[in-house]
Parts: structure tokens; sequence; C-alpha cells
């Protein structure tokens, strides 16, 4: 669009602008500024001839001009090809001009005289990466230093270059009088790709009576002078060069001395001294040694900027900080860590090892921590433990729980063993696993004909007819409605009775009493009373006896109770109770408790006459009356404050600390505080923060800004970074700090020797021998010909080549076999066969591994047997056994039995490094060397009790007899055995009292209680039973044995063991002999034997014993 044409769109777009009360200020100045310039161009135009500018602006003929560029990427991307007049935007097709990627990529074009520029075109790149444009800047003057003309335009935008084979179009604000055109990026790396530049002008009187001084380009302070097309400066004192840009060299006169270099300043100089020179000049030598650089003891001597430090011995290093590392030959083996020390090392073993050197291998089996008689295999910081039957776990710490499948059946309680298990079975079942149920009619306890009926732990007796009872055993009794009068007895027959009068009675029912009071045989005033067959006398008080001839001592039966002292009186007496007891007399414990004397919820146990209190956890004292202070140990770490609580404390913890006792230091670095790569050191409760370089604040949060001190030079950008700053140089500038003026031969663009020879923005190389290129960049390669062999790799060189040889190859070309076989790696005799790159070895026997290095491990088959340690030799093994085995490969038992350890003829069971003895009867202990004392239990009511193998005997005290001693001589009233279930007691001046047996009550111990009786009895191991006596003694006598059963089995709950014969019957209860044997047959395998009575109902019988007269150690074997 020609200016006369942009004018008037512009004017319209103004015009609807400034028509929007919502226009932006910015957007005015913008279309003003526009305004003008092309109000400006039209004006020249239509001044010129009338028109509005057509044909005024004319593209330059560019092709065969002088074009030049910063280096060129590969043969394609030469300079002119950006002005050959080809329009195809295709590399490939050699039609666009390219640098490669460098810094500060440029493109300069000679006009060759000077034109009025007024346009510059660039054509992008088509076929890829048109976004490299991005960034490139035009400028157009007649300066040969091209940062020094002025800009044709803005920079190219990111929008700009990102259309690919676009033309990019850069109006000059004004036409510039020109002769060199240029186009650069100002980048740290980037790639300049022109596919076709054009250039248009305008008449030359355009660029007449431009003010070329308006850009200020002399520097200084110099003033510039405008000229027709050009400018000069005349430079302020002490300024040089075309622009005044150049500081005069006071250094020219080479005053700095020992190789310092001078700083050139206003008139004046400033020596940047060499190290190692101090002084105005650098005259003088600075003595390194002053500061005693050399380290561990070592002797100093000053040179130029260095010093010369003859180390002590152990030390090396240019100033002698370094410690011989004695690690650094790896002495330490098995990958423990080494730790240098002054000439010598420390190893830290890694875990399984020890030794100075850790090539011990720890032998973890040592402390046997395989348990319940596992196999340990050491391994390296572990053991490996082959576990016995039964067990299982890392250790074989674990008994294989055999009850985890339930196989213990109706309801039965397993109780696991190791590798088996045993069933505690519910009442009414046997069996090993209680899959049978008992039949409780196997032992016939139904009477007189009566049907039996098993039920679960119980049997139902269908009673034949006239009979009745649990068990069918009572005969219906027709004397049970007392037809016989006056306590006569009834004679039962069936269906009828007959009555026995008692004496002093008489009649058919014996319904006539006698009067035995007619011949007043009550004595001493006392009332008789006619009875039946006696007489009752009613004693006056203070008398007693059959007919109240004696007085009666009421203390005789020692009324009073727990020590009290009994005081007769008349029929009466009182009781002086000991202290802790009260009542009449003294019968009760005084209980202390009642007054809860025990505090802070202690237990109250009462004793005679005092209390103990069990504290309740965190008390004590006599009555738990002192809360423990458990502040007291200070348990509470790091300043915290202890608050004691019933049987704990409580820490309310210091800042920066937690824990149940404060023991932890709260890690504030936890949640990274510190910013940028900072270094976080923990506090208490706080962090300290060490910045990584470039960043400072207490979390190292703000980066410093390396351009606050203005280090770009020469109008540069200044870029800040991490600790650093980059410059982004104006063109014609480098350096870190574009302090340099750009001398094209400085980068040294010539390679490989090769001369540069500096020319205007342009270098030009003299290749050294045996380079070629632009820049003698190419080596002539010599690795063409491929003169290295047997596969190595060639990298060519200058004029030679050298070879790296494949593995087992030598020589200049890699032409020679390497002998492998000569540093003799076979070892241990083996023979050595060479190969390439590699030997194979002939083991000799005894050995294997790639080198022979290895001797076969005989242990690792595990030879040894029963947990013996294998000790590997040569071929062969050695056996280290475990305690109780024997043999070469420790696969022999020890026979302890063989020393018969077990006494008194107990049967010996031999273990591993153990015996085990089955005692004898009446024996036990380990080795049943103990006899068992039968008189432990004070079996002997009133005498002494002497022991006996297997049993005990009673010598009686005067006045008493019977297997315990339990009945007076002379007895009366006991020998009708009046108590059913106890035992009988005569009084010396006559009567009797009846001690019930445990569940019994009333006069003669006629009341049943409820529960089940059994007498059981465990034996020490074993036994095959064959015959169990029962002896007939205290409350195991007469009718109440009626259907005992004996059972033995192996069953800790006896009730489910089979029955031994068969239940005793009535007559067999009412023998008067003073035992029952009862045979097993067949014999029972037994460890417990009971006696059950079904009639007694009493829940234990201290009193009846069972003896086992018949058995053999074991179990019964099958006939």
């Amino acid at each position: 669009m020609d200016p006369a044409t942009r004018m008037i769109s512009l004017l319209v777009v103004l015009a609807l602008s400034r028509a929007s009360l919502g226009v932006m200020r910015e957007v005015e100045q913008e279309m003003d500024e526009l305004l003008y310039r092309d109000l400006m161009l039209l004006e020249r135009s239509l001044s010129t001839d009338g028109s509005n500018g057509a044909g005024r602006m004319q593209k330059l003929s560019l092709v065969g001009k002088a074009v030049q560029q910063s280096s060129t990427f590969g043969s394609k991307g030469r300079a002119k090809n950006a002005i050959d007049g080809n329009r195809a935007a295709i590399y490939q097709q050699g039609s666009c001009s390219s640098t490669r990627f460098q810094r500060n990529p440029f493109w300069r074009l000679d006009l060759g005289t000077e034109h009025c520029i007024a346009k510059v075109t660039i054509l992008n790149r088509e076929d890829c990466c048109p976004e490299r444009l991005k960034g490139a800047l035009v400028r157009a003057g007649t300066l040969t230093r091209l940062s020094q003309n002025r800009a044709c335009g803005s920079r190219v935008t990111d929008t700009e270059a990102n259309v690919a084979g676009g033309t990019i179009v850069r109006e000059c604000e004004k036409p510039l009088l020109t002769r060199y055109i240029s186009i650069g990026n100002l980048a740290k790396r980037a790639m300049l790709t022109l596919c076709e530049v054009e250039a248009y002008e305008v008449p030359m009187e355009e660029c007449t009576g431009i003010d070329n001084c308006e850009s200020s380009p002399c520097q200084n302070g110099a003033t510039c002078v405008n000229g027709v097309s050009d400018f000069s400066c005349t430079c302020a004192t002490g300024f040089t060069g075309s622009l005044c840009e150049i500081d005069i060299d006071e250094c020219e006169s080479n005053s700095c001395q020992n190789g310092a270099t001078c700083v050139d300043g206003i008139n004046e100089v400033s020596c940047a001294c060499a190290a190692g020179f101090t002084g105005p000049l650098c005259e003088t030598d600075i003595n390194e040694c002053e500061s005693n650089p050399c380290q561990n003891g070592a002797t100093c001597e000053d040179g130029i900027n260095e010093v010369s430090c003859a180390c002590a011995e152990g030390f090396y290093g240019p100033l002698c900080e370094t410690d011989i590392d004695e690690c650094e030959s790896n002495p330490c083996k098995n990958g423990a860590t080494c730790e240098d020390g002054i000439n010598e090392v420390s190893c830290a073993c890694a875990e399984g090892f020890t030794g100075p050197l850790c090539k011990t291998d720890i032998d973890e089996c040592e402390s046997n921590p395989c348990q319940n008689g596992a196999t340990c295999e050491d391994g390296i910081n572990e053991v490996s433990c082959a576990c016995a039957e039964g067990f299982y776990g890392p250790l074989c710490e674990t008994d294989i729980d055999e009850c985890e499948s339930n196989p213990c059946q109706n309801g039965a309680t397993c109780v696991d063993g190791i590798n088996e298990v045993s069933c505690a079975c519910a009442e009414g079942f046997y069996g090993p696993l209680c899959e049978t149920d008992i039949d409780e009619c196997e032992s016939n306890p139904c009477q007189n004909g009566a049907t039996c009926v098993d039920g679960i732990n119980d049997v139902s007796c269908s009673c034949a007819k006239g009979f009745t009872g649990l068990l069918c055993q009572t005969d219906i009794d027709e004397c049970e409605s007392n037809p016989c009068k006056n306590d006569a007895t009834c004679v039962d027959g069936i269906n009828e009775v007959s009555c026995a009068c008692a004496e002093g009675f008489t009649g058919p029912l014996c319904q006539t009493d006698i009067d035995e009071c007619e011949s007043n045989p009550c004595q001493n005033g006392a009332s008789c009373e006619d009875g039946i067959n006696e007489v009752s006398c009613a004693c006056a008080e203070g008398f007693y006896g059959p007919l109240c001839e004696t007085d009666i001592d009421e203390c005789e039966s020692n009324p009073c109770q727990n020590g009290a002292t009994c005081d007769d009186g008349i029929n009466e007496v009182s009781c002086a109770c000991a202290e802790g007891f009260t009542g009449p007399l003294c019968e009760t414990d005084i209980d202390e408790c009642e007054s809860n004397p025990c505090q802070n919820g202690a237990t109250c146990v009462d004793g005679i006459n005092e209390v103990s209190c069990a504290c309740a956890e965190g008390f004590y004292g006599p009555l738990c009356q002192t809360d423990i202070d458990e502040c007291e140990s200070n348990p509470c770490k790091n300043g915290a404050t202890c608050v004691d609580g019933i049987n704990e404390v409580s820490c309310a913890c210091a800042e920066g600390f937690t824990g149940p006792l404060c023991k932890t230091d709260i890690d504030e670095c936890e949640s990274n505080p510190c910013q940028n790569g900072a270094t976080c050191e923990d506090g208490i409760n706080e962090v300290s923060c060490a910045c990584a370089e470039g960043f400072t604040g207490p979390l190292c949060q703000t980066d410093i800004d390396e351009c606050e001190s203005n280090p770009c030079q020469n109008g540069a950008t200044c870029v800040d970074g991490i600790n650093e700053v980059s410059c982004a140089c104006a063109e014609g500038f480098y350096g870190p700090f574009c302090e340099t003026d750009i001398d094209e031969c400085e980068s040294n663009p010539c390679q490989n020797g090769a001369t540069c020879v500096d020319d205007i923005n342009e270098v030009s190389c003299a290749c050294a021998e045996g380079f070629y290129g632009p820049f003698c960049e190419t080596d002539i390669d010599e690795c063409e010909s491929n003169p290295c062999q047997n596969g190595a790799t060639c990298e060519d060189g200058i004029n030679e080549v050298s070879c790296a040889c494949a593995e087992g190859f030598t020589g200049p070309l890699c032409q020679t076999d390497i002998d492998e076989c000569e540093s003799n790696p076979c070892q241990n005799g083996a023979t050595c066969v060479d190969d390439i790159n590699e030997v194979s070895c002939a083991c000799a026997e005894g050995f294997y591994g790639p080198f022979c290095e290895t001797d076969i491990d005989e242990c690792e088959s595990n030879p040894c047997q029963n947990g013996a340690t294998c000790e590997d030799g040569i071929n062969e093994v050695s056996c280290a056994c475990a305690e109780g085995f024997t043999g070469t490969l420790c696969e022999t038992d020890v026979d302890e039995c063989e020393s018969s350890p077990c006494q008194n003829g107990a049967t010996c069971v031999d273990g591993i490094n153990k015996v085990s003895c089955t005692c004898a009867a009446g024996f036990t202990g380990t080795f049943c060397e103990t006899g068992i004392n039968e008189c432990d239990s004070s079996p002997c009511r009133n005498g002494v009790c002497e022991d006996e193998v297997n049993g005990f005997r009673c010598q009686c005290d005067s006045g008493y007899e019977g297997v315990l001693c339990e009945t007076i001589v002379g007895s009366k009233e006991c020998t009708t055995d009046p108590c059913m279930n106890g035992v009988c007691v005569d009084y010396e001046g006559g009567g009797f009292k009846c001690i019930c047996s445990p569940g019994y009550e009333g006069t003669l111990c006629e009341i049943k209680s409820a529960t089940t009786p059994q007498v059981q009895v465990e034996l020490t191991s074993e036994y095959c039973i064959r015959k169990i006596v029962i002896l007939k003694r205290g409350e195991c006598t007469s009718d109440r044995l009626t259907g005992a059963v004996v059972r033995g089995g192996t069953s800790s709950n006896g009730l489910h063991n089979p029955v031994c014969g068969s239940a005793l019957t009535v007559e067999q209860a009412q023998l008067s002999r003073s035992a029952v044997d009862v045979v097993c047959d067949p014999p029972l395998t037994a460890r417990f034997v009971i006696l059950d009575m079904p009639l007694l109902r009493v829940s234990q019988q201290p009193l009846c014993e069972v003896t086992v007269e018949q058995a053999t150690v074991g179990p019964c074997k099958e006939p």
C-alpha cells in the first residue's frame, strides 16, 4: 500500500476511533505518530510530481553486490544466496543464506555506492524453522562499524517469524543514506537464515538535510559535527577514534612491572598485578609462605605466586593437605567401609563380617538362634533354619498349631502339642479325636432286668415291673406308706408287708407303746418321758447323760474358736476371743477391710487383726495412700515440663521438641523452608539456611540482582541470572561484559593452525598443510583407506591415524594378538589356553571357576548331618558334630541311655543329647531318683504316717483304729455304719457324729447334692493296665459304690476314656471285703484313671482310693 492510500485509510480509522468514547489514549498517540509519518511521506511524494508517490520507491538490483556473513552453514548456505534474485524459500534448493549456530550471527551487504534507502524486505524460510528469524534487526548506513548504523524498523517479532515463507517488511522511519545494509541477531546461540533480501530506495534528495548527529553517535562527551551524508566527532581530552570511543592508552609506556596488566584510566593507569606481586607498580614479590599455606607440618619454600611444600611423611598434595589414602588399595573386604587414618586404615565391616580387614564371615549360628531342635545354616549376616517337624518361622520359633484344622470333634477342646494334638473331649465322647460317643450302657448300669438307653454322657433305664430308681436298683417298697407303727421294721414283700416291732412296742402293727418310765430311771430331778423302748430324760440344767447322771462341761466340746479361751458356766460358756476375732464363740474374723482403709482404688485383703493393701498401679504405701511421682526420674527430656499423673506422666515439650517424652528434636528442615537449593541446618525451633551462590535472605528466597552494579558495558542489555549475569552485547562488542570490540580474528575462526587475516567484518584463512575448507576446519581423513586391522577403530589425526584396538589386540595398526596367558591368570596349577581377548583354564582336580580360583566347597551339599558344622577341605570335609551325635558325618545319635541314668527301675527313652525316664510307680524326678512320699497328703487321721514304696501305712494313736485311724477303738454306734454318705465318729461317753462327705448334708449325711463325683489320678506316664483295685474306705463303702465305674485312658478328661470292666453291682458294693478288684479286659492304655460314682453325687472324694495293681510301662501292644 503506497503512502497516500495508507494515509487515507488511517484518516478513516482515526476518525472512527475518536468518535468512540472508549478509545485508549495510547492508541491515539500511535495513530498520531503513524499519521504524521505518512503525511510527511505523502507531502514529499506530492511535492515531487503531484501524484500520491506511486513509482517514487524503486527496488535496487542487488545481484553481484559484495556480501558476507559471520559464518556459513554447509555448502548451500552461502551469503550471496540472499541476493541472487531467486525467491524460492527452500534452503535445500540453494536459494537461502545461512550461518551456523553461533553467538550474535550477522549478514552484511556492501552497495558499493551510497543510496537513499527507505525499505528493506526479508523472505523467510519455508521448508523449516522460520522461527529462527525472531529478533533479527535491519541496520542501514555509511559506517563500516555496522552497530553504529541506524536501525531500519524494529526487531522481527515472534508472530512475524512464525510465518513460514512469509515476507517481513521493514520501512525505515525516514530514508537513510546507506552504503552498508546489515541484518543481525543478538543472541547467545542463533542461526541466521535469509532466503531473499530486497532493498528499496527513494531519490537522494530525500536523504539531504538529515541530521546525522541525531542519534548522538559520538561518545565520551565528544561534539558531533553534521555533514552532508555523514558526521564527524570532536573528541574530549583523553579520547580518540572516529566516534571518540577510544580512551588514549597511558599504558603504552609499560610502567607496570612483573607481568602486571595495565588498566588505562583517564590520563592515568592502574596496575592489576600478576598473581604473586603487589605494590603501585607491582614491583614487590608477595611472600606466599607468610600465611602458612603448607599443612600437616610441611616445610614451606616461597616462589613466584606459589609455594613449594616439602611434606611430612604420610601426606601429599600441593599444600600437603591430603592424607595419603591407604584405603585406595581397597584393603577392607566384603563390602566394608574403609576409613583412612594416618598411615593406617580402619575398616567398618558390613553386617555379617568381622576382623581387622573384615575378612571373616561371622558365624551367626554360633549363638544357636534356631530353636526347637532346628538345624542352623550360616549365611552372610543371616541364618537359615531347617525346622524340626512341628515347627516353623524364621528361627523355627513357632509351634505349628495342629489345632488350626479343627481335628477334634463333637465340641472337644483341642490342645496343641509338638507335631500332634490332644483332644479334651466334651462329656460323653472319647477317642483320639473325640470321635466316639461313650456308650454309657456298656457297663450295664441298669439293674433288675431294666432296658438301658444310651444318651450323651448319661443313660436312661426303662425299669421292669416292680422296680424303680435311676438305675432300677430299687424294689418298689410297699412299706413306703409306713403301715407299721412306732418305728417297727417293715419287711416288704410282693405287694405286702410284715411288721417287726421295735423293742417297747407290741401289736399287729406295733401300735402299743410299752411304758419304760414306770421304773423311774431318770436321776437328779430329771423328768422322764417314755419313748420307744427307751426313756428320754429331760435333765435339770447343768446335767447330762442318758439318765442325767453327769454334770455337763460345756467347754469340753471346744466351742470357743480361733484360739479363744473357754470359761465353763452353768449350761453355757464364755469365750475370751484372741485379737482379730469376735462373736459368742469367737467364730467371726473381724473384717478390718470393712472401714475401707485401703486408698486410691487398692484391693483390701483381710488378715488376722490386720489388712494388706494390693495397690493400684501408680500408688504405694501401707494403705496405698501415696501417688508414685513418675516425674521423679525426670523422664521428660530437653527442658520439657513434667506433669505427674496416675501411673503415667505427660510432658509439655519446650518449643522445637516432640514425642511422648519430648526426646525428638522437631526437624524444621523437614518442610524444606530453605529455597533455591540452599542447605538447611536444623536448630532448636529454628533453621539456618546456607544459601547457594546468588541468593540471599533468611530463607534464601531472594535472587541477588547482579545487574544492579551495571556490569554490562557499551550499551549492552544486562540479564540477571543465578549468581551471574549475561550481557546481550550491542553489535560490535563481545566479552563477558561486552567490554571488548570484536576482532573477527580474536575468536580464532581459522582452525587447525591456519593464519587468520582480519578484514572488514570477515576473515580469510591461510590453511596449514593437511587441512582445507573456508576456515580450514576439515582434516584430510587418513582413516579413509582403513589402515587399522582386526576390527580396530580408526581415529584420524594430523597427517596420521591412531588405532583403538579391539580387546585382545595390540600394535600400531592392531595387527598383533595379545597373549592373555602371559600374565598367568589361571590359578592353582591350572593349564592356560590363549584365545582372542580371553583365556580358558583347564582346572586341576578340586578347583573350579573361570580362573580355577575357587576351591570346590564339598560342604555345599550339606554332607554333615544333625546340625553339625561342616569345614571344607581339599576334596574332603570334616564335620564338627552337635552335642548328642557322632560319626564321620555325625549321622549317629549318641545313646545317652547306655550309661543307665534312670534309677529305681525306670524305663530310659533316648533323645537328642538327653534322656527321658518313665518312672516306676512310687518314684518321680528327672531320673526317677526321688521316691513319692504318699504321706505328704497327711492321710492318717489319728496316727503317724509311714511312707512305703507306692503306698503308706498308718500307725494309729492310742484309742483309734482303721486303715486311716479314723475309728475310735470300742465304739458302738459307728459299728452299724449309720452315716450314709460320711464318716462316723464315736464319742467316748456315748453317741456319735457323722462327718459328711463334700456334697452331702443332714444328720446322717442322707441329703444328696446335685454334682457328679469323680476321683481322677494322673500317672507319671502311659501304662498298659490290666487290673485296678478300689479300696473300700471312708466314703467309698457300702451301697454308695453301687454303679461306680472305673475308666482309664490318655484323655485328661477322664469321663471321655473307656471303661475298665463293668459298673459295680449292689452285691459288689455290699461285700464285706476291704477292696474291690476291677479287671480290664481287654487291657487299657492309660495315663489317667478315674473312679466315677453316679449315685454318690459329690464333687470330690478325698478318702476314695484306687490302686493300679497289674500294669506295664508303655502303651498296650496288639495281641
